[in-house]
């Protein structure tokens, strides 16, 4: 009989302390606006981690006319120092600043003469900052009433280096 008494103590108090409110005064409706979708990158740079796969590391947005051309200017610019300790990139140090053209939905980089052969994870790297930051800055169709949202092809990338004719730079592994 002493465990039920108990028992019907601890139940009455617990729901006298949850009828009180402890205190806490009833608000209104506060407004905070839109939820959240999931977070996504204003700009952004891929480089290696230890196990040379692409992981890509955000970066300042800077106002440009050329994104691309800013994009690939922080790329070449290489990891932070504490950025160093953990990532890596296979582009060879004091690249040139290369010629960039965007039109419609191809990509031209144009290395100037001197430039060295770049090896296919460098060339994944500059693809996939590239495509990241054309995909940023094009603006999406809105869908018809009540139908999903197109998918936004990635554009066409050509890097060329002197002496090597331009074709279109495929991606070994798709970016992250």
């Amino acid at each position: 009989m002493r465990r039920r008494t108990g028992a019907l103590t601890v139940t009455a108090a617990a729901l006298l302390c949850l009828s009180s409110g402890c205190g806490v005064p009833p608000s209104g409706v506060i407004e905070v606006g839109e939820p959240a979708t999931g977070m996504t990158l204003s700009k952004a740079v891929y480089f290696l981690n230890a196990e040379s796969s692409l992981h890509a590391v955000a970066r300042p947005e800077i106002p440009d006319t050329n994104p691309v051309a800013a994009a690939v200017r922080e790329l070449l610019a290489g990891p932070t120092p504490t950025e160093s300790e953990y990532l890596t990139t296979a582009l060879p140090p004091d690249l040139p600043q290369p010629e960039i053209t965007v039109a419609a939905a191809t990509i031209l980089i144009r290395f100037p003469e001197g430039t060295p052969r770049l090896t296919p994870a460098a060339l994944h790297q500059l693809t996939c900052t590239t495509t990241l930051a054309t995909h940023l800055t094009r603006p999406r169709p809105a869908p018809p009433s009540g139908a999903a949202a197109p998918r936004q092809t990635p554009p066409t990338i050509h890097i060329t280096t002197p002496n090597t004719p331009p074709q279109p730079t495929p991606t070994p592994a798709p970016c992250p």
